[in-house]
């Protein structure tokens, strides 16, 4: 039971890579589009360019990108799926003008072509590295260090209010108020007390006689040394 089962596996897997070489690769007819169809919207959406290296196909997915072979002169030109088509009998794919160039089918306008199908270009997942300037890395802190110095920063902030400073005024520079101004008069009142006379400043009197004596005391030492000559 064994060798069965290995040999009925082994023919399944022999039977799948025949079918998918059979898809991979393909032979028929192929015919190339005709001038006035420059301009036209495609399957994909784009515009038929007949510069391109494109190509319309019945069943491929659209974007597929395929080597097509002139059997009869060995030229190839690799084309991109962007059309749906040929629906003419044996023919099994439509090239653009300058695919059909480039293998040699203009004159013949049908040529007999093998098609084979080319595997995905490799995306590559990162850019290549450039010889560009190298920037330092940062090295950052935990977000909750930065919320501990918060209460110091209040306290700070307390602190730096601004002081207020007294002004100094020069009371020189200040206008005298005259102290000779007229009071306005009033009037006698029978009852109103009789106005007190000014005291009188008795330092003025000290003074004259404080300067009195001084000038007798010089007269008396000058007549005492007249005498003493005479």
């Amino acid at each position: 039971m064994n060798k069965i089962g290995n040999l009925l596996l082994v023919t399944t897997i022999m039977g799948f890579t025949a079918s998918t070489e059979c898809s991979a690769q393909s032979s028929g007819k192929a015919s190339y589009y005709s001038n006035d169809l420059h301009g036209r919207k495609m399957s994909n959406g784009e515009r038929y360019d007949r510069n391109d290296f494109t190509c319309a196909h019945r069943t491929l997915p659209l974007g597929t990108r395929l080597r097509v072979t002139n059997t009869k002169n060995g030229k190839e030109v690799e084309v991109r799926v962007t059309d749906r088509g040929p629906y003419s009998h044996g023919r099994i794919v439509d090239l653009s003008y300058a695919a059909a160039r480039e293998i040699g089918m203009i004159a013949s306008g049908v040529a007999y072509i093998k098609v084979e199908v080319l595997p995905k270009e490799t995306e590559i997942p990162y850019a290549a590295e450039q010889n560009g300037l190298k920037v330092p890395e940062v090295e950052y802190g935990f977000a909750g260090v930065c919320y501990e110095f918060i209460p110091e920063w209040e306290a700070q902030g307390k602190d730096d209010k601004p002081k207020t400073i007294e002004r100094k005024v020069k009371t020189s520079l200040q206008p005298k108020k005259n102290t000779n101004t007229a009071t306005p008069p009033t009037k006698a009142n029978n009852n109103s007390k009789p106005a007190q006379k000014p005291v009188e400043n008795k330092r003025p009197t000290q003074q004259k006689t404080n300067s009195k004596s001084w000038t007798n005391f010089f007269k008396n030492v000058k007549k005492g040394i007249t005498s003493l000559f005479e």
